[in-house]
């Protein structure tokens, strides 16, 4: 997962700290926050505007940032999204300060000229939960066999990606199998 913010203003900086320092200790006790940093930091948006997906996110779980921003005055509103390429749209029009998604959707975003800074990243997925599925009565058996039929995809998704790598792997044209969705 990569953790990304909108260009904004000193607010994102110290919630990429608080973020940061909040998913590593979840589970810890709570320090006293210094208020000294934020009270001559001249914040004007009293406001943070979060973006997760719809497999959850721990730090809302646990609440960890409202337990640490509420003493600065700072409120935290969460906003879920099917999937990545949602959430970086949401922030590209200013729906959303902060957000964590996959490591693909911000290179599409970032190549059609979404403004953000990546905060934080985890070690890439190994594939492993991927997978092309199909019913069990299928004739398709292989990846050969999806020559001349359809895949349904998110496009700007780690599944795009998946999907064209597989097809490359069994020496198919894209062109002949591709049916990219926008939506989720």
């Amino acid at each position: 997962m990569v953790a990304i913010f909108k260009k904004r203003n000193f607010l994102m900086f110290l919630v990429a700290g608080v973020f940061t320092l909040s998913t590593s200790l979840v589970g810890c006790n709570s320090q006293t926050t210094d208020k000294s940093a934020v009270a001559s930091s001249n914040i004007k948006n009293k406001v943070l505007q979060m973006g997760y997906q719809s497999a959850g996110d721990i730090v809302k779980v646990k609440g960890v940032l409202e337990k640490r921003l509420t003493p600065l005055g700072i409120s935290v509103e969460w906003s879920k999204f099917a999937a990545g390429p949602q959430l970086l749209e949401a922030m590209n029009v200013g729906s959303v300060d902060f957000g964590s998604v996959g490591e693909t959707p911000p290179i599409f975003a970032q190549a059609s000229g979404v403004p953000f800074v990546y905060v934080a990243s985890t070690k890439p997925s190994s594939g492993e939960a991927t997978a092309v599925v199909v019913d069990k009565d299928s004739p398709i058996k292989t990846v050969a066999n999806l020559k001349g039929k359809g895949l349904a995809f998110q496009i700007a998704t780690a599944q795009q990606y998946f999907v064209v790598k597989v097809l490359e792997e069994a020496g198919l044209k894209k062109s002949g199998c591709l049916s990219a969705s926008r939506s989720a």
